[in-house]
């Protein structure tokens, strides 16, 4: 009894001292970049070896504490040798299997953050491409007014900019905002505007309506003679937020972004793609009494549930 307590004590004490030689070798194999197969083939071989070196140590020392002394059965060695050689086995496959899933975890951090970068670029492109489209227009129609003797709107409308630029600069990292703050320009520009209570607080892409409330006036409302409106209306279906713009236009005549290839259109999809993949929408249609609609769709995400405005989805 006494024997067989002093050998496995004796074993227990060598395998601890044996483990450290086994995490030099496999931490050696892995700094190496040996593939994963063949370091554990040769972690599994070196561990058989430390293995047996650990039963020889420990039943030497057992027949060196007891009485009588018996000689050294190799037999006996060898097939004891599985007992410490399992326990050293485990530990090296721990050893790579906790590696291993740290570099999995490292290259899949390192592909979201290239994934988010690289989408962070895209949409901070798409929204400089859409800035000066817009002040174009913008100045452009404050020279018309300059040119036409109308100090006093060119004025306002001066104001009016420079409050829209300091809006933006304000937040430049935000590219999600509630519907509700999206429309906080909507008045301005006299626009029909019916948004349901559910879907005015849900997350949408920052400065979603300008191109398109800008197409309206400029390629619908402004070639009407007797002038016309832009309607907004929003709503919230099955967990999907549906927005629809429609302005009047003269009859027979098409918008720019008729065949849906046009700057705001196509740069409102690109943003959605980025965003929602192919979850997001946006459909052009004729509507009744000759009105122009864009329908534009995506998944609902309400401002509750947003920790952070500065990340795109």
């Amino acid at each position: 009894m006494r024997e067989q307590v002093d050998y496995q004590l004796a074993l227990v004490c060598s395998t601890f001292l044996a483990s450290f030689l086994l995490y030099a070798c496999c931490h050696f194999l892995w700094r190496r970049s040996t593939p994963l197969a063949s370091a554990l083939f040769l972690s599994v071989g070196f561990s058989y070896i430390l293995g047996v070196l650990c039963t020889v140590v420990s039943a030497l020392t057992t027949l060196h504490l007891n009485e009588p002394r018996t000689p050294l059965s190799w037999t006996i060695v060898a097939a004891q040798a599985f007992e410490a050689a399992i326990v050293l086995i485990a530990w090296s496959a721990l050893y790579f299997g906790i590696k291993h899933y740290g570099t999995v975890e490292e290259q899949r951090s390192r592909l979201l953050a290239s994934e988010a970068t690289a989408r962070e670029a895209q949409l901070q492109a798409l929204r400089y491409q859409l800035q000066p489209h817009f002040l174009f227009n913008t100045l452009n129609a404050i020279s018309s007014l300059v040119v036409s003797k109308q100090p006093e709107r060119a004025t306002e409308m001066i104001a009016k900019l420079a409050a829209l630029l300091r809006t933006t600069l304000s937040f430049p990292e935000a590219h999600l905002v509630t519907f509700r703050e999206e429309l906080r320009f909507g008045p301005r520009l006299a626009v029909s505007v019916s948004v349901s209570p559910e879907a005015s607080e849900a997350q949408v892409p920052r400065f979603l309506l300008q191109p398109i409330v800008e197409n309206a006036i400029r390629h619908g409302i402004a070639r009407c003679p007797n002038g016309g409106q832009v309607s907004i209306t929003a709503s919230v279906i099955e967990e999907q937020l549906r927005i629809e713009i429609e302005n009047d236009r003269t009859e027979g005549l098409l918008q720019s972004d008729d065949d849906g290839n046009g700057l705001g259109l196509a740069n409102t999809r690109t943003r959605l793609e980025k965003l929602y993949g192919g979850q997001g929408s946006v459909t052009v249609s004729a509507a009744r009494n000759n009105r122009f609609l864009v329908s534009i769709q995506f998944p609902l995400t309400r401002a509750a549930s947003i920790v952070s405005q500065g990340v795109g989805q």
